[in-house]
């Protein structure tokens, strides 16, 4: 979604003003085209020839500026050029300037004139974020529109431990990319405020011995992606995720995380965290079969592996299908199917048989670049009831906000694909 998409990146006076750099260069290895808004506090951490050398434009530091955009007014003309304003990060300061519609700096005065979307990435200390003001003035932009990003919690600059730290450039490049994606299906979350989210996903780890496992190639991402989209429109979301990685970017942050192994484990934990989930969705992708027994129950390695010709294998417990009967009514389903052929016909029946509201069906090994460990997927998501359907190469984020869709409908809260 953010290919040659027009972002503008606004950059405010806290100490993590220097990611803006990686930032930057991030949304445009993505594709989309950069320009930089900065406060003057914001100049005294990092140098606007720094963010106009990989942006490839002026920065706009001053409402006098005259950067290169044929405009008497610059701070007018950026405003109009974007498509999305990113303010990463956003100080105390200048989130009080935008609730009360102030415009103290070039940053603040460039947002009273834009009328789009916009997201801020607060960074700050854990005392400041939770005062009474700060919060106040978070809750004023959000019921604006304005998308309020989740900080991290660790090491703060000061000195001190706690929540406030600016999220990762990779994490705000990827709300990003999903709220451009809400944007451009015409959605306007939050959709689903209140809403319980259990999504499952990555790959498990059937273990042979200590260091010997079964496993598949899926990597959790489409998973991840969804985590973000459901947050995004206003949901409480409990990601269980296989354990194994590294996960690009890791888990969103803002969201309850569980880690997990093996299919057991997934079972285990989804069978319960069902029971108060008002959605769940099964993008992990579950072992079919199991070793009978690990061939070394010590945690050791097998010696004279190389003997061995065959593993007895036994059938996994099939957590979709627990999940199916067990559905309590009004809860929604969802399913993945991965299929190499006919994979509508075939989508169509899992869904049917499971009991699922809606499934994903995708086809990843149709052509490079598509399906495990990409960015994007050929997949449908397809309504309980369907009797066929189209598969398209779309990115990840893309199909998470067209299934953040679809549930919202299903709930009575937002539009279904058409």
């Amino acid at each position: 979604m953010l290919q040659d998409k027009h972002i503008l990146v606004g950059v405010t006076g806290s100490i993590a003003a220097y990611k803006a750099c990686d930032l930057v260069q991030r949304l445009k290895e993505k594709g989309a085209h950069v320009r930089v808004v900065m406060t003057h506090s914001a100049t005294n951490i990092i140098h606007p020839n720094a963010l106009a050398a990989l942006s490839g434009h002026p920065v706009l530091i001053d409402a006098w500026d005259r950067p290169s955009l044929n405009s008497s007014m610059p701070h007018i003309e950026a405003a109009r050029w974007a498509d999305l304003f990113l303010i990463a990060p956003c100080t105390a300061h200048t989130m009080a300037e935008l609730a009360a519609g102030l415009t103290g700096s070039a940053v603040s005065l460039t947002a009273l004139a834009y009328n789009g979307t916009v997201a801020i990435a607060p960074a700050m200390n854990s005392v400041m974020l939770h005062a009474a003001p700060v919060r106040e003035n978070q809750a004023r932009l959000e019921g604006r529109g304005t998308h309020i990003l989740p900080t991290l919690d660790g090491n703060l600059a000061c000195g001190e431990v706690g929540e406030g730290k600016l999220t990762t450039p990779e994490e705000i490049t990827a709300y990003a990319d999903l709220i451009l994606a809400f944007k451009d299906f015409g959605a306007s979350p939050p959709l689903l405020s209140g809403k319980s989210i259990l999504i499952s996903g990555g790959h498990t780890e059937e273990p042979l011995d200590g260091v010997r496992f079964l496993s598949n190639r899926s990597s959790g991402k489409t998973a991840i992606a969804l985590a973000r989209a459901f947050r995004l429109a206003g949901a409480d979301v409990h990601l269980v995720l296989g354990r194994a990685g590294p996960l690009e970017g890791g888990a969103p942050n803002g969201l309850a995380l569980t880690r997990v192994r093996t299919s057991e484990e997934f079972h285990a934990v989804l069978t319960a965290s069902a029971q108060t989930a008002d959605v769940v969705i099964m993008a992990a992708a579950i072992a079919d079969f199991i070793p009978v027994i690990p061939l070394d129950k010590a945690g050791g390695k097998w010696k004279g592996s190389r003997e061995k010709k065959t593993l007895d294998l036994q059938p996994a417990v099939n957590v979709l299908e627990t999940l199916g009967r067990g559905k309590r009514p009004g809860q929604i389903l969802a399913g993945f199917a991965l299929e190499t052929e006919n994979a509508i016909a075939h989508g169509i029946e899992k869904m049917q048989a499971r009991n699922c509201d809606l499934m994903v069906v995708n086809t990843p090994l149709s052509q490079p670049g598509l399906g495990f460990s990409e960015e994007a997927v050929e997949a449908v998501v397809l309504p309980k009831g369907a009797t066929g359907g189209t598969l398209r190469p779309q990115g990840k984020s893309e199909l998470a906000t067209e299934v953040v869709r679809q549930v919202a409908a299903l709930l009575g809260g937002g539009r279904g694909s058409a």
